[in-house]
């Protein structure tokens, strides 16, 4: 249990260090960060406590679909990744510049986007809470049948209409993200099942 639990923290440490990094690029962050932002820029608070905020709505979703009781344990991660988020961006990063030269830019915020994939991949798999989008992710692919990939672009394609409208970060980034970041996922998450069923094998024998 201490190994899963290793896992899923550092797994969504290292999400939050993407996101951190891909708003800092201004590039154009994650969809649904950047509703987080704007509505941060509206409305004060902590884009990790409008992460918060905006993903328990995806709770009720996920709720809905599945007809199961409402997961409350599912805002564990994200209050996790949203504290590791404020850390990462208002103190450890805070003056960082990554808008020096293009490449900069750019490399930023493809090692960002990297983080975040990866960190997911890697955190999903520990069999713990997951962050309310993922589990509304995994819920609408179970109920679909449809791979991670396609569903992560329809809610991150949902994400980047309401960041617009709020007048957050909405660029070039954030139609990358919405469709590379599934397929991030998906890649490091067969390899993180394949890891774990080794790893559990081993341990039972």
């Amino acid at each position: 249990m201490s190994k899963r639990i290793g896992i899923y923290l550092g797994g969504l440490a290292l999400t939050a260090l993407g996101i951190a990094i891909i708003i800092l690029s201004f590039i154009g962050a994650g969809p649904w960060d950047t509703v987080a932002v704007g509505l941060n820029i509206h409305l004060g608070l902590t884009i990790g406590t409008w992460s918060i905020i905006t993903q328990v709505i995806f709770t009720g979703i996920t709720w809905i679909i599945e007809k199961t009781r409402f997961r409350f344990e599912s805002v564990i991660p994200i209050l996790i990744r949203s504290v590791f988020l404020d850390i990462w961006f208002y103190f450890v990063l805070r003056n960082v510049d990554f808008t020096s030269s293009w490449e900069l830019q750019w490399g930023s915020f493809g090692a960002g986007l990297i983080f975040a994939g990866v960190g997911i991949g890697i955190y999903m798999e520990a069999n713990l809470p997951k962050t309310p989008i993922d589990g509304m992710m995994v819920a609408i692919s179970n109920r679909l049948g449809w791979s991670f990939n396609k569903v992560r672009m329809g809610i991150e394609g949902t994400g980047a209409v309401f960041g617009f409208i709020l007048g957050g970060p909405v660029g070039l980034g954030t139609l990358v993200i919405a469709l590379l970041l599934g397929k991030i996922i998906q890649v490091v998450n067969n390899r993180m099942k394949r890891i774990m069923q080794v790893s559990d094998k081993t341990v039972s024998i």
